[in-house]
């Protein structure tokens, strides 16, 4: 098949993002802010794009994901990732993989920001961000607090979408 350089253009023109800085769905996420960079229906489910800025003592509880491959690359910062029982830290041009169904957890333990951006494959996730997060205002420079009815929701959410 051949196709004119017309048509390659219409044809990828139409897939083609592009997300300046600071630009996207902003979130907050239990003290953490997520940017919504690439959503699932922009991607033909392929993947979900996020950054995610991750303050000192913040992480997230032990997990596993059972719909979703996730791929980290770390823009700034350090973090320790538990895989397992396994620790190990990634900083500034780390890469870290983890395929469905491997426990693991991250957490900041310096006194520096982390910050890092995320894929899912296939597309999806950012519904959970979406269901559980809260919209970051321009004004907000502290993330809100979550009250226990909003934490028992994000914890119910996560088994809905296979967390």
């Amino acid at each position: 098949v051949s196709i004119s350089a017309s048509q390659f253009h219409a044809l990828t023109a139409q897939n083609v993002k592009i997300v300046q800085p600071g630009e996207g769905i902003n979130l907050w996420f239990f003290g953490m802010l997520v940017t919504l960079k690439a959503l699932a229906n922009e991607t033909g489910n392929s993947y979900t794009l996020y950054e995610l800025m991750v303050p000192p003592g913040h992480g997230l509880p032990k997990h596993i994901r059972t719909q979703e491959d996730e791929t980290y690359y770390m823009l700034d910062g350090e973090l320790v990732w538990i895989v397992g029982d396994q620790e190990s830290y990634a900083t500034k041009g780390s890469f870290v993989h983890f395929p469905r169904f491997v426990p693991h957890t991250f957490e900041n333990k310096t006194n520096r920001t982390a910050y890092m951006v995320c894929s899912c494959a296939p597309g999806g996730f950012e519904k959970y961000f979406l269901d559980c997060g809260k919209m970051k205002s321009a004004s907000d420079s502290m993330p809100p607090e979550y009250t226990d009815n909003e934490i028992d929701l994000a914890y119910k959410m996560a088994e809905e979408y296979g967390i």
